[in-house]
């Protein structure tokens, strides 16, 4: 794959940047995980695979020029859709009660004596029914831990855009733009309120 095609000293500064950011979003998601291990084993699958992907790619742009391997521009792309991705899940579960039978706490794993319903007794279908139990009605609130969570990955994508070649780094930008209307237009109409 192409390599980086970025001046070496402002490459160097970029890629600083970028596996920093990678680094503290990676570590700050193993300890969101942690807070949040009573959620449903698919939210702590994809907590703790964010967070080790965040880390290897990290370390990948810190230690990498030392050891002669940057990444090309496929796997900064990828990256950069996925920490794009991980912003816009954060906003639908904070944001949104469409997660809420997922991130609840208590709305997965376990046995099926943990379950708020055993078999026979009746459903509650009031609100929001996900995955055969109550749902809460609110998003999960948001703390200062997944905040600066959040901040850390928006820093990541300044870094990656900027790591990305010229002929790159504008197609980038209109996706990230359209992606940033689009969560406008969900504010605007409700949606992520």
């Amino acid at each position: 794959m192409n390599a980086v095609t970025v001046p070496a000293p402002t490459a160097a500064r970029w890629r600083w940047v970028a596996a920093t950011a990678l680094l503290a979003a990676g570590g700050l998601h193993v300890a969101v995980t942690a807070e949040h291990l009573a959620a449903h084993d698919l939210v702590v699958g994809l907590a703790l695979s964010s967070a080790y992907a965040q880390l290897g790619l990290g370390l990948w742009l810190l230690v990498g020029p030392w050891l002669g391997s940057t990444p090309g521009t496929a796997p900064l792309v990828v990256a950069l859709a996925g920490t794009v991705l991980l912003i816009c899940l954060y906003l639908v579960v904070h944001l949104t009660d469409l997660l809420a039978g997922i991130t609840a706490p208590g709305a997965g794993g376990g046995t099926a004596a943990d379950h708020p319903h055993s078999p026979g007794a009746p459903i509650d279908v009031e609100g929001p029914v996900a995955l055969g139990g109550r749902a809460p009605s609110r998003p999960a609130p948001a703390d200062l831990l997944g905040t600066v969570m959040v901040a850390a990955e928006l820093v990541s994508v300044v870094g990656l855009t900027a790591l990305l070649p010229r002929s790159w780094r504008g197609r980038a930008l209109d996706a990230l733009l359209a992606v940033g209307v689009l969560v406008w237009l969900g504010w605007l109409t409700g949606a992520l309120r």
